[in-house]
């Protein structure tokens, strides 16, 4: 075994050890605030290794193609997170209790009720 095929093995190894991590954050955390977190950080962490490593191994024009997946998957996973937890908080109260600290409530307390006016206003004008 090359030098370069160890370290394509090594970052295959990573990746899979961060998916292991993230598996196991799915099934053993407590509410699903913190799955989602484990699901985005160590997911994305796991599969640009495992991409990064395929794209070395199989050459230069398919590097450039995992760099590409690697950046759009970088973009798209925090987002898609972010979505999901905010559709969980808003679709289901009683999982707000169980948050040591809720940012996004104080953040629409402090907006008040102008905002509240506003986006009526401006539903009722469509």
């Amino acid at each position: 075994m090359t030098l370069w095929e160890g370290l394509i093995l090594a970052l295959a190894a990573v990746g899979v050890l961060f998916n292991l991590i993230s598996a196991i954050g799915i099934l053993r955390l407590p509410d699903v605030y913190a799955r989602m977190h484990a699901a985005g950080k160590a997911a994305t962490l796991g599969v640009s290794c495992l991409l990064l490593s395929a794209g070395l191994y199989y050459g230069q024009g398919e590097l450039l193609r995992m760099l590409i997946l690697i950046v759009l998957f970088f973009i798209t996973s925090p987002i898609a997170t972010t979505t999901m937890a905010r559709a969980t908080y808003r679709n289901d109260p009683r999982r707000r209790f169980i948050l040591h600290y809720d940012d996004l409530a104080r953040d629409q307390q402090a907006l008040g009720s102008q905002a509240r006016q506003k986006t009526a206003g401006e539903v009722g004008q469509r």
